[in-house]
């Protein structure tokens, strides 16, 4: 078996997370996160090898709207460039198999969008079947409901359960000064809102809105000179199941637990466990139990990592950028950025993206603050 690159995350910067910047169009909400990126670094554009982007058209309303973004990315002179429709975190999955590849030693992966001047419920629901599904008309809250009732049917989950999870994250999330909620919630606080789609209230969602995100990945070499305390990536896995809800099972998620398990036998790990850490991008309580189970951990309750210090994307969900978010939040972690909300003697984390409808396709990360997986 060839043996794999150490590739690290070194950079991260974020825009706050605002439900609508009535001020700016998408690159120039990027620009600035991008020049912070490559300060924290210590370099300058010509230093990155590749670049990558997550976005969708659809979501900012701009035909080409990605081509924009290259001039704040830099594009003279000519460099290896791609884009993804997804969100960020697998346009760095992509990246780091370029780096495997040799074809570049530094990456730069971006995500952005303007979802305020976009109605989210109906573009999304173009990721459904087009025969069976998108016809109804459902959005991502209507299937997440639809899943969240399942769920809660099979495991005996309760609202109450709910509410507790929602009411975790808003605390951590209130910590997080980049987030779009910032006020803490008590459970009987969360159980009186009103229902968004029945089993899912209002305070267990979380609101849609707009940022700009700029990470930096750089193998080893080059990891080093780059940043003080880089978060190694032991581990990488991405599956998808399938499209229609029909034919797999919404109360369970096999493709987390697939690319859990195969994300962590690279970095020589059997456990979820035993890791310190997860940024998981679960957009409501019900999910969130359904990813953790999928990881070998208890549904609900307390476990021993930790989970979404910085309020998850409940606190705030920009989309094609939420999972990339997450693993920048993990960089934050083991750099010492995560001012307010650090995991002590954190060694290793876990990080989760997903996209689609209902846990369609998830990434999973396994990070690290050594080596040692070399």
């Amino acid at each position: 078996m060839t043996k794999l690159r150490n590739v690290a995350v070194v950079g991260f910067a974020q825009a706050p997370i605002v439900a609508h910047d009535a001020h700016r169009m998408a690159p120039e909400m990027l620009y600035p996160v991008v020049r912070q990126a490559l300060a924290q670094c210590g370099v300058e554009r010509d230093a990155i090898d590749y670049q990558t982007a997550g976005s969708a058209d659809y979501i900012d309303g701009r035909p080409f709207g990605f081509v924009a973004a290259l001039d704040v990315m830099g594009t003279w002179p000519p460099r290896q460039d791609s884009h993804l429709e997804m969100d960020a975190a697998f346009a760095a999955y992509y990246a780091w198999i370029r780096m495997q590849a040799a074809e570049c030693d530094t990456a730069m992966v971006v995500g952005y969008g303007k979802v305020s001047e976009g109605q989210p419920e109906r573009i999304l629901n173009l990721q459904l079947d087009p025969y069976y599904l998108a016809p109804l008309g459902l959005g991502p809250l209507s299937t997440s409901a639809l899943q969240a009732s399942a769920y809660m049917a099979r495991s005996g989950a309760s609202d109450r359960d709910l509410a507790e999870i929602a009411a975790r994250n808003r605390a951590a999330g209130a910590r997080n000064p980049d987030a779009q909620v910032r006020t803490a919630a008590s459970a009987d606080d969360l159980q009186r809102t009103p229902w968004a789609v029945e089993p899912l209230r209002e305070g267990y969602v979380p609101p849609i809105g707009e940022s700009a995100v700029c990470l930096i990945l750089a193998a080893e070499g080059k990891a080093e000179k780059m940043c003080q305390r880089p978060a190694w990536i032991g581990g990488v896995d991405q599956r998808a199941e399938l499209q229609n809800f029909g034919a797999r099972d919404l109360t369970r998620s096999a493709s987390t637990k697939l690319a859990t398990e195969r994300a962590l036998a690279m970095a020589d790990m059997r456990s979820a466990a035993d890791v310190d850490l997860i940024e998981m991008l679960t957009t409501n309580p019900a999910e969130e139990m359904i990813v953790r189970e999928a990881m070998g951990l208890p549904p609900r309750g307390e476990t021993k990592p930790v989970i979404n210090p910085s309020g998850g994307p409940i606190a705030g969900h920009p989309l094609m950028m939420t999972g990339l978010i997450r693993l920048g939040e993990a960089f934050r972690q083991f750099s010492g950025a995560a001012d307010g909300r650090a995991v002590p003697n954190l060694r290793r984390a876990i990080v989760h993206a997903s996209q689609g409808h209902c846990l369609q396709q998830n990434l999973v990360f396994v990070l690290g603050n050594d080596r040692r997986w070399s």
